[in-house]
């Protein structure tokens, strides 16, 4: 990696993201962008009630957002060996995020989010998910213990990895992403395929076409091509397992899991293939992100695509 994302908006619970991305960036010699959005507000004027734009504020609210990112770059500056860099952003904060990654060829942005139930509202509120949605590089998704958000607080390292596949390309390229972020030393890879119990109209765990989610066969083939994914992996110094769930709900299969396997960082993509399957896959990153407590890593191949030249 390069170049590394660091959003915040101001508050210690959006700087919890910071020593892992300043961890990250030391191993890759990459730089972080310590990145704040200023949106203008609207106040209320004096004579009439109508909500106007006070360039005068604006102002004001700009100079204390650029004294926040100095003083905290000055702070990574004297004790830590990582390059870092500031960028103050105007504008709706997903689209100038996301326009910003896109511009700069960010390769990961890093952020804080609340133990279950979305991410900091502190920082993106409601408009979070359109980010991860919308952002061209992988966001990792913090879950810190407390607030703290120190520069000397433990960086969060991942030793179980847990790779919810599809069987689509882009799960291929996720992998390459989650091993972008983990590492090779001392981290244990799980390649992980949900596959449902039973035939349904809609199917929350989507087998090929023309597959049959209960028959051995398709488990059979599954689990065969989950193998020798390990094995690619294994070749390359990775150590690596596979396996296979049986489950109709992919989301409910991905968490149980995690849990059983203990793993320290999930990572997934939002969308895959297209039509309806893209809309049900999308929704197994929604409720995973909503339901888990582990740190995620989810990118969106399709805004990825986008944001090549």
């Amino acid at each position: 990696m390069h170049r590394i994302m660091v959003p915040l908006d101001g508050s210690t619970f959006a700087e919890a993201a910071l020593p892992t991305a300043l961890r990250l960036a030391r191993r890759d010699a990459a730089t972080v962008e310590l990145a704040r959005v200023q949106e203008s507000p609207l106040r209320i004027a004096r004579a009439g009630g109508a909500p106007v734009r006070d360039p005068g504020f604006d102002r004001e609210l700009r100079r204390d957002a650029r004294r926040y990112l100095e003083v905290l770059l000055g702070r990574i500056d004297a004790r830590d060996r990582a390059r870092a860099c500031t960028a103050l952003l105007d504008g709706p904060i997903s689209e100038t995020l996301a326009g910003r990654a896109r511009q700069t060829a960010v390769d990961l942005v890093v952020m804080t989010t609340h133990a279950r139930g979305g991410v900091s509202r502190g920082l993106l509120g409601s408009v979070a998910d359109g980010f991860v949605r919308q952002s061209p590089a992988p966001v990792l998704l913090l879950r810190p213990r407390d607030a703290g958000g120190r520069l000397d607080d433990d960086a969060v390292g991942f030793q179980r990895v847990l790779l919810p596949l599809d069987g689509s390309a882009s799960g291929d390229q996720m992998v390459e992403h989650a091993i972008e972020v983990a590492g090779i030393e001392g981290v244990q890879y799980t390649l992980l395929r949900v596959i449902a119990a039973s035939e349904s109209p809609v199917r929350a765990a989507l087998p090929h076409r023309g597959e049959t989610p209960s028959s051995r066969t398709q488990r059979a083939t599954v689990e065969a091509l989950l193998d020798s994914k390990a094995d690619t992996l294994r070749a390359r110094g990775f150590a690596v397992k596979a396996q296979v769930v049986i489950d109709d709900s992919a989301a409910r299969g991905i968490l149980n899991n995690a849990v059983e396997s203990n793993a320290d960082l999930v990572a997934m993509t939002t969308r895959s293939r297209g039509g309806l399957e893209r809309m049900l896959l999308g929704s197994v990153a929604d409720r995973v992100l909503r339901s888990s407590d582990r740190p995620l890593l989810l990118w969106n191949p399709t805004e990825s695509a986008a944001a090549a030249p």
